[in-house]
């Protein structure tokens, strides 16, 4: 039998008698423990065991989950405390620590690997994981951690940076990354660490890659900063405008942005006017580049916004309708936004 059959087979052994299911369900680990299978019937008979949990043994879990989560923040927030106080190998004596119980000893994350079935991944809301399902289409399901675990890679790979330990950063950052594909902030240290080699192909891909999954003006605006100064590295400087034109548009504030054109003004000796939106959107897709935030992002935000408010999930319609108001500045999705009342954030 395969994965899906024996699984079957198993849910149809349970009675509804919470107790009586509950030892069965152990039973049937035990029997399949040494399966060829183990990994997914496991997880598997894991998650029916939390199916049939009854409500309050359900937050017993839930707590215990809250619990190792505030553990990890705790070790987060004070590798970053060290790390802003420029205490750079006590922060990293700290995090290897914790890293030490997540990893094989040759250094393989070893907490949620995948397996036949499913792929394990920690996204910060609903708009991450239906954004990466779009565009990778995943054959496994899907399954969301919620530990944040990326978060610790991140800040290692950051701090590795830092120290000028460049490969040692990258292999960290990428595994932020396998946790979280949509950790944004992963992907641009990744960058930053493609800029310090001139590894100029990477770093392009990797500024293009961004653009996709961006899900804030910010991010947006960052991400036409960094092809700018690629473009600039190529001697490519109409175009360089044109981006660091476009990142203002998204990010206002920048002052990379304007530090930026004055730089390419002074080399070439030429003004550094806005071009006309019809001449960027051209440029842009003679470089393939994405014009403005990702029709995707866009389109999945408005999407599962709705059926969130139709079932009265309004938190989550809310942050959906934020997204997409940030990223296009529509008022009526600001009216959509407001309408609603108060919720729970995702």
């Amino acid at each position: 039998m395969d994965y899906y059959e024996i699984l079957k087979t198993i849910t149809d052994g349970l009675t509804g008698n919470w107790e009586k299911d509950l030892e069965y369900l152990n039973e049937q680990s035990e029997f399949y423990k040494t399966h060829e299978l183990a990994p997914e019937i496991l997880r598997g008979i894991g998650r029916l065991i939390c199916d049939i949990m009854p409500p309050e043994r359900m937050e017993e879990i839930n707590l215990l989950i809250r619990n190792n989560n505030l553990y990890e923040n705790a070790v987060i927030e004070e590798a970053e405390f060290l790390y802003t106080r420029g205490n750079y190998e006590k922060a990293r004596a700290i995090l290897e620590n914790f890293l030490k119980e997540i990893e094989t000893e040759d250094g393989l994350y070893n907490m949620f690997p995948d397996d036949s079935v499913s792929e394990y991944h920690n996204f910060r809301n609903i708009l991450e994981d239906f954004v990466y399902c779009e565009l990778n289409k995943p054959e496994k399901k899907v399954r969301n951690i919620r530990r944040d675990f990326d978060r610790v890679y991140l800040d290692y790979g950051t701090l590795l940076f830092e120290l000028k330990h460049y490969d040692e950063s990258e292999k960290a950052l990428k595994k932020a990354i396998e946790i979280n594909p949509m950790n944004l902030d992963a992907w641009f240290e990744l960058s930053e660490v493609m800029k310090v080699r001139h590894e100029w192909n990477e770093y392009q891909a990797i500024s293009k890659h961004c653009l996709t999954i961006a899900y804030s003006s910010k991010a947006v605006g960052r991400c036409y900063r960094n092809l700018g100064f690629y473009c600039i590295e190529m001697e490519s400087f109409e175009l360089a405008i044109a981006l660091y034109h476009a990142s203002l548009v998204f990010d206002p504030e920048s002052q990379g942005a304007m530090s930026e054109l004055m730089y390419i003004q002074e080399i070439t000796g030429k003004p550094t006017p806005a071009p006309k939106s019809d001449v960027v959107e051209k440029m842009f897709a003679e470089n393939d580049i994405q014009f403005g935030p990702s029709k995707t992002v866009m389109g999945l935000a408005l999407e599962i916004g709705q059926q969130a408010e139709k079932e009265m999930h309004y938190g989550i319609a809310r942050f959906l309708y934020s997204v997409l108001y940030d990223l296009t500045g529509d008022k009526k999705a600001k009216d959509m936004m407001d309408r609603l009342p108060a919720g729970k954030a995702p």
